[in-house]
């Protein structure tokens, strides 16, 4: 069974996808057969939205997909993110470890690490509002925005990738648990 019937026959496939798998060319369901593909082996547990709206919309969702994805790797991994705090931040003047060392022993590992990935979900999701916005303006300063850029294997051009608040807060249920 390839990847387009095995999530078309899912009991979570709406009728709205079913429709939309069925107006799509021979390419086009080629196409949704990758990016279905690439999609899974990045861990999207529901990978078909996405995929669908790619192709139908010329949304970059496998790009807005993997840029979420980082961020909450980046979220969840709070030994890193504490190295990298101690290395970092210079005007911290107290050891960051010996500082999370007393807090666990108030609230323990787990509602330390708990209380540091809501912490870095709340930095997290002003950072995908930074990116969504941008910076367009005409007071002279540079403009940017995120955006994907077309590789070789691709003859898709150049998306701003955007939306990322639209997706950010579900996220989580979207990837499959990497233990």
């Amino acid at each position: 069974m390839n990847l387009i019937e095995k999530y078309s026959k899912a009991p979570e496939c709406s009728e709205y996808n079913k429709q939309s798998i069925d107006k799509l060319n021979k390419e086009q369901k080629n196409h949704l057969e990758k990016l279905l593909e690439k999609m899974e082996n990045s861990g999207a547990t529901r990978p078909l939205d996405w995929a669908l709206s790619e192709i139908t919309e010329n949304i970059p969702q496998f790009g807005r997909f993997l840029m979420l994805k980082g961020l909450y790797d980046i979220i969840n991994d709070v030994e890193e993110n504490m190295g990298l705090a101690d290395d970092i931040d210079e005007s911290y003047e107290n050891d960051i470890f010996e500082v999370a060392e007393q807090l666990k022993e108030t609230i323990g590992e787990e509602g330390l690490n708990n209380f540091l990935k809501s912490y870095a979900k709340g930095i997290m999701w002003q950072v995908t509002n930074l990116i969504d916005e941008g910076n367009y303006n005409s007071n002279g300063e540079p403009n940017w925005a995120l955006k994907e850029l077309a590789n070789e294997n691709d003859n898709k051009s150049e998306r701003f990738i955007n939306g990322l608040h639209e997706s950010f807060n579900e996220f989580e249920e979207e990837l499959r648990d990497p233990r």
